[in-house]
């Protein structure tokens, strides 16, 4: 015989659940869409709307950046390298939907190179000239 619940718990019948599957199954119909993309929709708003809540924001953001992709030491193939990419971007694209990042921490937390490191070209003139085919040649100065 099952363990009876306590007073102070709630099991939804399955009444409950039927009722509401079968509401969410003519929205998406009506919709034209699928009962689990309303579904993923619903949970998205639910994680947003507690990540902006102070007292759960630090923790969530915490538990959602675990679970980024790890870029592995090194690819084997072109196709590895572009199923990490497609996961790299989608995992971007819920951080900044769920409005955990913003799109300059994104780049930050993605780039080789910090945004507050100076890039400079040293010699990029002569390089430049040189695949152009160019020769530079010294400037001559007149006496004088």
């Amino acid at each position: 015989m099952p363990k009876p619940l306590s007073k102070s718990k709630k099991r939804p019948s399955f009444a409950e659940h039927e009722a509401v599957l079968v509401a969410l199954t003519e929205i998406a119909q009506h919709e034209s869409t699928t009962v689990m993309a309303l579904l993923r929709q619903a949970v998205r708003e639910l994680v947003k709307k507690r990540v902006n809540e102070p007292t759960q924001a630090q923790r969530l953001r915490q538990l959602i950046l675990k679970t980024a992709p790890v870029m592995p030491k090194h690819f084997n193939t072109a196709a590895e390298v572009s199923r990490f990419k497609k996961a790299q971007r989608e995992f971007d694209q819920v951080l900044l939907d769920l409005e955990l990042a913003t799109p300059e921490a994104i780049q930050e937390r993605n780039s080789l190179v910090s945004t507050n490191t100076t890039i400079r070209l040293i010699d990029f003139d002569k390089v430049h000239d040189a695949h152009a085919g160019r020769v530079r040649r010294p400037i001559e100065r007149s006496p004088g």
